[in-house]
């Protein structure tokens, strides 16, 4: 339901109540399809508006805070920075939000599912565009329009059931059912009509009217959640969650919009990291079953008893036989009556001096076959080690437990062969969590680790965070400046959430640069703090 009319409408009005007589601070492009609209709100607070393009998995979402802009960033229609914002609405009839600027012009987000992008418009025409700027630019912008808004027309059907029964019988009989609601449905599209007909007992007129009129106030009067199902992506919603379900309901719909992005971003983070593990892991697993499969064929311990077989009868026929060729034949004195052996030969060398070559050839052989030995055992417990790790992988649903996954088979998949087999294998040594593209939160696992963290990988300009006045894991936010508030309040949730007081209701959270922590040697554990903000939040599992 990310880019539904009905999401949309209420996404607009709660925009339009925290942007009204704001700024419009900047715009810019940082990632590929993603588009910043920076905004400074009227009580002097900065907010961004972050819009995503042709993706599926994201629309809009808010992040609190001024953005520092990277290298790679593209600026974006520079004229209109700065201008006031006088409203925000949506289109009555159309997935289109506004925001009307003071010199006229207005940015245009049109939401459609694989067109999404930004329009900038003034006086019917369209100026600029995020996206197809050249095929756009100084074309005619028409807005939909309808005789009845969306929700006034849903209103009305809701409200008059002979009116729905009306409609309803002057569609086509002949048509399917689900295509005559979307078509008298203003605003309601494939997901919802399904919806519809999901909790419609029959095909009765009543059964559809108070199954429609049960949606239409869930979706005037919406409980915005994000859900979040073991083994399925986070998904957005309008309605209630289900009792069995897992998820969370927010007081807003851009609420809910921001925590769903969170999520889906970590979502897909950590199933592209996985795709990449798996396709690691089955190589190296395809290249060690190759090698065991080479080394099947070669018995370095039936060579070796060959040639020690070979000199005790060479030694056994000393005196009796003279080397004259490439090659002796004797009486195979371990079988008698057995065919004779032929011996190949060393040219130079006599009987007795074949015969000490050989046992020093076996006895060479004896020590590859027991190295052999021991490589098939390291590769048979490596492929173990390996097929384990990628059981892992795909056995986990949750996305905690494919964090867990991915934190243990990260490490090398060799453990004990060749030149790494005095090498431990390396663990990650801190959890970590995705805060957004470029921000990233590391958690202490122990007390040794908090300090390895803090003051062996955290550089002087990282934020540290750790819950006030009580025990916890120290965390360290990488990427992150002062400025990204957003950011630094979502990492202190987490860090409120891995301490002694994740059950209170709030927790003071110290957030500060590494470079003002001091270690405390009087006691372990402990640092010294020379310079602290703290911010209240609720403890919040990442």
């Amino acid at each position: 339901m990310l880019r539904n009319y009905f999401t949309l409408y209420h996404a607009a009005a709660e925009l339009h109540d925290r942007l009204a007589d704001g700024y419009l601070f900047e715009i810019h492009s940082q990632q590929k399809n993603e588009l910043t609209l920076a905004f400074v709100t009227q009580e002097g607070e900065h907010l961004q508006l972050i819009v995503t393009v042709r993706s599926p998995h994201f629309s809009l979402y808010t992040r609190e805070g001024l953005n520092r802009k990277n290298r790679n960033t593209a600026s974006i229609m520079t004229k209109v920075y700065e201008r006031q914002v006088t409203g925000v609405a949506i289109s009555p009839a159309d997935r289109q939000i506004s925001l009307a600027l003071d010199d006229g012009h207005a940015l245009v987000l049109r939401m459609f599912s694989a067109e999404t992008n930004m329009l900038l418009v003034r006086d019917g025409v369209i100026v600029d565009a995020f996206k197809d700027a050249r095929k756009l630019e100084n074309t005619p912008f028409g807005e939909t329009t309808a005789g009845t808004p969306y929700f006034r027309a849903l209103e009305q059907l809701a409200s008059d059931p002979a009116l729905f029964r009306r409609k309803l019988e002057e569609g086509d009989s002949t048509v399917p059912l689900d295509r005559r609601l979307l078509a008298m449905l203003p605003g309601f599209d494939h997901k919802l009509v399904r919806r519809l007909l999901a909790i419609t007992e029959s095909d009765a007129t009543e059964q559809l009217y108070s199954a429609f009129v049960a949606i239409f106030y869930d979706l005037a009067s919406p409980t915005p959640c994000v859900i979040e199902n073991p083994g399925e992506p986070p998904a957005f919603s309008l309605f209630p969650p289900a009792p069995e379900g897992e998820a969370t309901t927010f007081e807003s719909v851009i609420d809910a919009l921001n925590h769903y992005s969170r999520k889906m971003y970590r979502h897909l983070h950590l199933r592209e990291r996985a795709v990449a593990m798996r396709r690691e892991l089955t190589a190296k697993i395809g290249k060690l079953e190759k090698e065991l499969a080479a080394n099947a064929g070669h018995d370095p311990e039936e060579i070796s008893q060959r040639n020690e077989r070979y000199g005790h009868l060479l030694t056994g026929a000393i005196g009796a036989i003279e080397p004259l060729d490439a090659a002796v034949t004797v009486p195979n004195l371990f079988a008698p009556g057995s065919p004779d052996v032929t011996i190949p030969l060393k040219r130079g060398l006599n009987l007795q001096e074949n015969a000490a070559w050989y046992f020093t050839q076996a006895k060479k052989n004896r020590k590859k076959a027991a190295a052999l030995k021991l490589r098939r055992a390291e590769l048979r417990a490596e492929l173990d080690h390996l097929r384990q790790k990628l059981a892992t992988l795909d056995e986990a649903e949750s996305t905690d437990r494919l964090q867990q996954a991915l934190e243990t088979s990260s490490s090398s998949g060799r453990r004990a062969s060749g030149n790494s087999k005095n090498k431990k294998e390396k663990m990650p040594p801190f959890k970590t969590i995705p805060i957004s593209d470029k921000i990233t939160l590391y958690i202490g696992r122990n007390s040794a680790n908090n300090e390895k963290l803090t003051f062996g990988f955290a550089k002087p300009d990282d934020l540290w965070l750790h819950a006030r006045g009580a025990s916890g894991s120290h965390c360290v936010l990488k990427g992150a400046t002062m400025r990204h508030t957003s950011e630094i309040q979502r990492a202190a949730e987490i860090a409120a959430w891995h301490s002694s007081a994740k059950h209170s209701e709030l927790v003071p959270v110290i957030c500060t640069q590494k470079k003002y922590l001091k270690k405390d040697h009087k006691t372990p554990g402990n640092v010294i703090i020379e310079r602290e903000q703290v911010l209240m939040v609720k403890p919040l599992r990442e």
